[in-house]
């Protein structure tokens, strides 16, 4: 497969290439050039749908009940139903 570069430099990644490799929007790509050849990486984007302790100030007491550390660890532990499983070899956030 081929692509033109455009004027501002830009090329795109074809459909089959994006889904083989789980490239989403907003992925970063990550480029250096090696023996004469573009290398491009892509890391994923951060967790869309974290709340990122938007809401700390809103939680005024914890239930004694809960065990946080399990609870941190399931939440983190569980895949994102927004993304694909990464292939192997793919780096994590």
């Amino acid at each position: 497969m081929s692509s033109r570069v455009g004027e501002r430099g830009q090329i795109t990644v074809e459909k089959a290439i994006r889904e083989e490799l789980a490239v989403y929007a907003g992925d970063q790509a990550v480029q250096w050039v090696e023996d004469g050849r573009l290398i491009v990486e892509f890391v994923p984007a951060p967790h869309r749908r974290s709340l990122a302790g938007t809401l700390a100030s809103k939680a005024t007491r914890q239930p004694a009940d809960e065990d946080w550390a399990a609870v941190r660890e399931s939440a983190r532990s569980t895949p994102d139903p927004d993304r694909a499983e990464r292939p192997a070899g793919r780096p994590e956030r």
